[in-house]
């Protein structure tokens, strides 16, 4: 009798292609199933991203916006509290105002953006409306629409100041926005392509490498984006740097946490990346508009969603000396840190299973006999 001595036995494939069985959409559950599947879901993001940005955008109204209210000498004692109450009492809320003590606080107070405008008052005529409409030139224009109507009923005039406005080549404040979604569309792009055509990391080193290839394209995309903006259009110039990093960390955040997504819930990372970053996130962003004029719900998210994190980093870096770039950069370190508690931790765990489930050499022999 002739026995195969079993380091010349053809190698068992059997796990590996039962691991590519189960991961075969069309294997596991058949095309007319899977078309379905993928009918419905398609739908169900293209509807949310017609609902997500028409909510986002059809109908901004101006909501809390916080302003300081001033009296110029020789106006009445208590005039400025008088008008700050007034326009607190306005139907809808639009305006958030407190007095201050001269023009000089209250600029300096929208250069710290505890405050996005003021309204100073000048008995001999006309009043000044201090605006920034690089926080958001929308703001900017609600405050103009609101205090139109004010003056108008009190049959005054009023100057409007911008005292920091947009870049001559940064039309209404859009040119941060969408370079923060550049950033973004990368990020999730490049993580989607390797778990849909590498798949999931299946041990540690392989984590580690999707990491890596993450990490040196999060580098390159981030200066490119940025030198694009600062010296091949000018529209940033002399912020190349600053830039570079907040690209770096916008794409590497958004990156990490969709390829988390994948080694956590497979194939099904794609469309909830979509539905974070672009369904929800672009619109919450706000681009030209800021979180005072769009819908409660999407001010409260935009900030904590890469676009919004990119576009506000950008304003921070660009037009007020840094100021407010803590959260963004936050958001975007949090987003790095699930993903990558999420790429490692599942990839610990598929190890795990792969491990009990392989057969040890006694039971492999005794299953031969």
């Amino acid at each position: 009798m002739t026995t195969t001595h079993p380091a010349h036995a053809a190698p068992d494939n059997s796990s590996t292609h039962d691991e590519h069985h189960h991961d075969n959409l069309l294997v596991k559950y058949g095309a007319p199933k899977v078309m379905a599947a993928l009918f419905v879901g398609v739908l169900l993001l293209q509807m949310g991203f017609i609902l997500s940005y028409v909510a986002a955008f059809h109908q901004p109204t101006p909501r809390d916006i916080e302003i300081a209210v001033i009296a110029d000498q020789g106006a009445p004692d208590g005039t400025d509290q008088q008008i700050a109450d007034k326009l607190n009492a306005i139907d809808g809320s639009p305006l958030d105002a407190q007095v201050v003590d001269s023009t000089a606080t209250a600029r300096r107070m929208i250069n710290d953006r505890e405050i996005q405008g003021a309204f100073v008052i000048n008995p001999a005529g006309p009043d000044t409306l201090i605006t920034a409409s690089a926080g958001g030139s929308s703001i900017a224009t609600s405050l103009e629409a609101v205090f139109t109507k004010v003056e108008a009923t009190q049959d005054r005039q009023f100057v409007v100041r911008d005292e920091i406005p947009v870049g001559a080549h940064d039309n209404r404040g859009l040119s941060g926005f969408y370079l923060s979604v550049g950033w973004v569309v990368g990020g999730y792009l490049l993580a989607a392509a390797i778990g849909l055509f590498i798949g999931a990391p299946k041990t540690l080193r392989q984590a580690s490498a999707h990491t890596g290839v993450i990490a040196i394209y999060s580098v390159i995309s981030g200066a490119l984006g940025a030198l694009i903006t600062s010296h091949v259009l000018g529209t940033f110039a002399g912020h190349w740097f600053p830039l570079w990093i907040l690209g770096t960390a916008v794409v590497f955040g958004t990156a990490m946490f969709t390829l988390g997504l994948r080694a956590a819930i497979g194939v099904l990372a794609v469309p909830l990346a979509i539905a974070v970053f672009v369904i929800l996130g672009n619109p919450s962003a706000g681009g030209a508009f800021g979180s005072n004029v769009i819908p409660s719900f999407y001010a409260a998210i935009g900030r904590w969603i890469t676009p919004g994190a990119g576009t506000e980093g950008v304003r921070s870096i660009v037009y007020f000396n840094n100021v407010g770039v803590g959260q963004p950069a936050l958001t975007l370190f949090l987003y790095a840190l699930i993903g990558a508690v999420m790429l490692f931790g599942f990839t610990i765990r598929r190890n795990r299973k792969s491990t009990d489930t392989t057969p040890t050499p006694a039971v492999a022999n005794a299953d031969q006999s």
